[in-house]
């Protein structure tokens, strides 16, 4: 087990992740630690969506060395277990290097998996998977929800999120058993030294940072993104459907709603993914410090830094 520090940077979307991360990056930087930033958030893991996906801008990831943003192809899928392998990879480079690696995103399953480990979940064969997409193709979603209910009625993932469904529905039909039951028997980190902090700004603070948001991506090019990636992919089905604003920009270009109807959505859609993050961070890591943010948090991470006995 490795004792060097591993920084973790957690929070809903629009809480200031990326801004809180490069800064305590540079205030290590001045006190002679190296920080390097590896991307804890699954859609940012793709390449073709920068703005609506709120990819660090090229000045911010001039500033820091960033890992493992825009590594998948559109139809690319990633686990659960393959980010963890890589992202435990690249956190033995850095730690080898005598680096301080700082996972940040709002991915809690994957920061849960460098956290407390991921248990062995019983492979599922190709065929019955097979079988369960196309269960899900005759069905319809609502219906494959309510049979993932019925089977899991503890389920609380995001019925649009389909790589997930499908997955919760394999292992527990396959298993007897609910992906929350195989999550839990996880206890199998190979770091011991592990500061997490998850930000939670006030409410009337995040809502008005995601209304920000949300005006300028469509001010800043999320249009023409989202156009040229259609131009590019005409009938595109895949893990990216999920990313807020894609649905919504692509029925806005097609005259079907407004430019405000298109702001008012892509706002509700955020605000509720916010609630959803911060209820499960609040819910799974209780070990975790929540905080609005500042300066003396950044000081708690150089305090932890310099109170523990560091080994690779």
């Amino acid at each position: 087990m490795s004792l060097f520090p591993v920084f973790i940077i957690a929070g809903p979307t629009a809480s200031g992740k990326t801004g809180f991360a490069i800064e305590l990056s540079e205030n290590f930087k001045e006190k002679g630690i190296c920080c390097e930033i590896i991307n804890a958030d699954s859609i940012q893991l793709y390449g073709d969506l920068k703005i609506l996906s709120a990819f660090p801008s090229p000045e911010e990831m001039s500033r820091v060395p960033h890992h493992l943003f825009g590594i998948l192809k559109p139809f690319e899928t990633y686990s659960v277990g393959k980010w963890r392998e890589v992202a435990e990879a690249k956190i033995d480079e850095l730690h080898a290097q005598g680096k301080v690696p700082i996972l940040c995103g709002g991915t809690g399953f994957y920061l849960n998996a460098i956290v407390r480990g991921i248990a062995k979940i019983p492979d599922v064969p190709a065929s019955y998977r097979k079988e369960v997409w196309e269960r899900f193709q005759k069905i319809g979603r609502g219906k494959f929800m309510e049979e993932l209910l019925k089977l899991d009625p503890d389920n609380k993932l995001n019925p649009n999120n389909t790589q997930r469904i499908l997955r919760a529905y394999e292992v527990v039909s396959f298993t007897g058993k609910t992906l929350s039951y195989w999550w839990s028997q996880g206890n199998n980190s190979k770091y011991k030294n592990i500061k997490t902090l998850v930000l939670l700004p006030p409410k009337e603070k995040l809502r008005e940072n995601i209304l920000k948001r949300a005006v300028q991506m469509v001010n800043n090019g999320a249009m023409e993104e989202v156009q040229e990636f259609f131009s590019r992919y005409p009938n595109y089905k895949g893990p990216l459907d999920r990313v807020i604003g894609f649905t919504e920009l692509r029925e806005f270009l097609s005259k079907k709603i407004s430019l405000e109807d298109l702001i008012d959505q892509m706002v509700i859609r955020t605000r509720q993914y916010a609630k959803r993050q911060s209820t499960w961070f609040r819910n799974q890591m209780p070990d975790a410090k929540f905080v609005e943010g500042g300066s003396d948090v950044i000081s708690e991470f150089a305090n932890f830094y310099l109170s523990i006995d560091k080994k690779v």
